[in-house]
């Protein structure tokens, strides 16, 4: 499956950005949304989070995409998923 069904499947929207010649990715919720950049399956994710204004409140970068898949598998409440993303820490080599 590539990578961008991989994020369809989770439940994100697209879109490509003209600056960088890349696609983010994004989730929206009550009061933020969520968008995600990364280049490859392997390659870090960057989350950064945006209240309903569009003003940056956090980022955080995850190991890979499979770091984001598992967080979201063990956080179905968005809630609980967005503090998860928001407090990822990267694991130590």
């Amino acid at each position: 499956m590539s990578l961008q069904k991989e994020f369809e499947a989770l439940g994100c929207w697209s879109a490509p950005t003209e600056e960088e010649h890349i696609s983010v990715y994004g989730l929206d919720f009550d009061n933020c949304y969520i968008i995600f950049t990364d280049l490859d399956a392997k390659a870090p994710v960057v989350a950064a989070c945006y209240d309903d204004r569009d003003a940056f409140m956090w980022g955080k970068e995850l190991k890979d995409f499979a770091a984001l898949k598992a967080l979201r598998a063990a956080h179905a409440d968005d809630e609980a998923f967005i503090a998860a993303v928001e407090n990822y820490t990267l694991p130590k080599e």
